[in-house]
């Protein structure tokens, strides 16, 4: 009697028998088929087989006729399991431990039964064993049934392992593929799973001892493996790689599945890291879609032309869907080195740039800095309430203090030791860290307190009648504050890399008498320069990064900020701003044209202060800064009257009653 057996959906090597094949395509040794045998489903050997004859070659491809017998079978069993034993075979001789060499199951099985009620039961059928490609690889037998194989046209066995003891990758080809070992979660057995990646698809159900080996897959290749729960209603999914043909990659896969998106610049090769779980995508489209198996912290990297990005990415529960952004960092810095030179010279991923050119005349200009955020996001916006404004993108910022040298760096992302730009940190007022803020393109107008072009700015007003008329345009809109005005004058220090505004953009001021109406840059076609004939031209028409008249026309009054007995006093939130209380002092800065500058932190910032004042108006920083305890309120740049001292870092300051025709002001909106 005969039976037609099932058809073993699961078969390949074991582990242990992938090493030896792995030995042996480098020794020239060979197999022999010792033995086969039957298992139930507890893993239980019940029945030896016979390993009958011819066994025939055929390519790359060894086909063994196997017979199964229930002789002697007293009681009846389901084979679901079958098991091929072999020795190596070195000179022609066997030698060395018998090797469970390769399984085949079947979660279903066949029914064996015993030999008193079923005699003469046989099942007869043949194995067939590839060890390699048709093109590479051929099989030889010996009159003794020994199996052995090597590249075709060369003797058995391929070339010696290499200096990392792996194969050489030029004979990859050759040794048929890649093997997989997956481990599953006690609590999947019986689940259905798939295994899937380039033009393979494998599905099987996962078994009672937990373990799949899945042999000749291609290499370098990405696999999905997905285990289906369709009672509860889950697929848990996994992807791993395949490197070398013999390496058992182990994937455990638990009864958890949670989501975590990543995005990140297109073509980014992305992980996500747990313990010893490590997940590989490539987001070809800008997003990588990870489906972990465990709660825990999972670590995402991003790495793309040798740069990358890491981030964490806590998951605490099943069905977890969480999201990161990552973007590669980059840090752009200058150096001072405290002589009387107002030059900076260029650091970290600015090393190495030529320096902007400024527009003169209103023409052309051009920046290594015009393509590189957050610069490039300096654009300009109209708003209703407030007029014309100029966005300032969220950046970071260190100032790093080392003897009589200074230096500021500015990233385009979170950076070990930066802290979020000044304007843009959290300022205690419920909004946390805003991703752009906006500066007034122009001074406030006379007519409206908007920032619009026309028409002369609005002078003859104290700094906190101004404030409050400012505020009265929107909720959102104030006049502008040390932290904004600290976040241009940053941004301008690392791009032109010198303390001396007037001379490296253009001289400003006025026409040395009154005020004049603004709108003096609307024609120009750059968003930096001077609209005068040259740049140690005096006269309105100066503007960096679209923001017009920083240091002409009139100064600016700039709030958040005060001087008292305790030095010089910041404000962050602009619902606390005042001329005399509610500030936490920075230190006392020198008075005078500072020579030396100090880094003090407070208030999510690092602050800057100068600590000596021996300079002059074309030496160290080369603008006045003028300091009173007796006159609280300050203001900054320069105005109609033309002078050397009058650039971006010049700070004067007055009475909190006093008020001028040279002295205006300028808003700012905090969305």
């Amino acid at each position: 009697m005969s039976n037609t057996p099932v058809k073993w959906t699961s078969a390949g090597l074991t582990p242990a028998g992938n090493a030896l094949q792995a030995e042996l395509l480098n020794t020239g040794d060979g197999i022999t088929f010792t033995r086969a045998a039957a298992a139930d489903a507890d893993g239980t050997e019940r029945l030896a087989l016979t390993l009958q004859s011819p066994r025939t070659a055929e390519g790359p491809k060894c086909r063994v006729p196997v017979l199964l017998s229930n002789i002697g079978v007293t009681e009846a069993f389901t084979m679901t399991e079958l098991r091929f034993y072999v020795k190596r075979v070195a000179d022609g001789t066997p030698t060395g431990d018998e090797v469970l060499y390769a399984t085949a199951t079947d979660e279903t099985g066949d029914a064996i039964p015993t030999a008193s009620s079923a005699p003469g039961f046989t099942i007869d059928w043949a194995f067939v064993f590839q060890f390699g490609n048709a093109s590479d690889v051929t099989v030889t037998l010996d009159p003794a049934g020994l199996v052995s194989w090597g590249q075709v046209g060369e003797p058995n066995g391929v070339a010696p392992l290499d200096e990392n003891g792996k194969v050489p990758s030029d004979n990859l080809s050759a040794l048929g593929g890649s093997l997989l070992t997956i481990t599953f979660d006690e609590a999947l057995e019986g689940l259905p799973y798939t295994l899937s990646g380039g033009e393979e698809s494998y599905a099987g159900t996962v078994p009672e001892s937990l373990t799949a080996v899945h042999s000749l897959l291609a290499v370098d290749t990405d696999y999905t493996l997905t285990v289906t729960n369709a009672a509860a209603e889950k697929t848990y999914t996994r992807t791993v790689h395949t490197d070398d043909w013999y390496t058992a990659l182990e994937v455990a896969i638990a009864p958890f599945a949670a989501t975590i998106t990543v995005t990140c610049p297109a073509g980014s090769s992305v992980t996500c890291a747990n313990g010893d779980t490590t997940l590989t995508q490539t987001a070809a489209s800008g997003t990588a879609v990870f489906t972990v198996g465990n709660a825990g912290t999972w670590t995402v990297t991003a790495t793309l032309d040798g740069e990358s990005a890491s981030g964490e990415v806590v998951i605490s529960a099943d069905g977890e869907s969480k999201s990161i952004t990552l973007q590669y960092v980059h840090i752009y810095g200058v150096l001072w080195d405290g002589t009387s030179t107002t030059a900076l010279s260029r650091t970290d991923d600015a090393a190495g740039f030529s320096d902007p050119v400024p527009a003169v005349s209103g023409g052309s200009g051009n920046s290594p800095f015009d393509t590189l955020l957050p610069w490039s996001g300096m654009v300009r916006s109209t708003d209703p309430q407030a007029g014309e404004l100029v966005a300032i993108p969220k950046y970071w910022y260190k100032w790093t203090k080392s003897g009589s040298t200074i230096k500021l760096q500015i990233a385009d992302g979170p950076a070990e030791g930066f802290l979020v730009s000044p304007a843009h940190c959290d300022r205690g007022d419920g909004h946390g860290e805003r991703d752009v803020v906006y500066v007034g393109r122009y001074h406030c107008h006379t007519s409206n307190w908007k920032s619009q072009t026309g028409g002369k700015p609005k002078a003859d007003i104290t700094r906190s009648s101004a404030r409050s008329s400012i505020h009265n345009l929107g909720s959102t809109i104030w006049q502008w504050d040390w932290a904004m005005d600290w976040t241009i004058k940053m941004l301008y220090l690392v791009e032109y890399a010198d303390w001396n505004s007037q001379t490296k953009i253009g001289y400003g001021c006025g026409n040395n008498s009154s005020t004049e109406n603004m709108g003096q840059t609307d024609g120009m076609t750059y968003h930096t320069g001077t609209k005068q004939s040259s740049r140690t031209t005096y006269g309105v028409g100066v503007q960096y990064r679209h923001i017009e008249g920083l240091w002409d026309n009139v100064y600016d009054w700039v709030d958040g900020c005060y001087y008292n007995s305790n030095g010089l006093n910041i404000i962050l939130n602009p619902s606390n701003f005042s001329d005399s209380s509610g500030g936490t002092s920075i230190g006392t800065p020198s008075n005078g044209y500072p020579s030396a500058l100090g880094v003090k932190t407070a208030l999510n910032g690092m602050w800057i202060i100068p600590t000596a004042a021996s300079g002059s108006d074309s030496t160290y920083v080369p603008d006045n800064w003028n300091f009173s305890a007796s006159y609280p309120c300050l203001y900054l740049g320069g105005y109609c009257n033309q002078s050397q001292n009058r650039g971006l870092f010049c700070v004067y300051c007055n009475a909190a009653s006093d008020s001028g025709s040279d002295v205006g002001s300028r808003l700012m909106k905090l969305p």
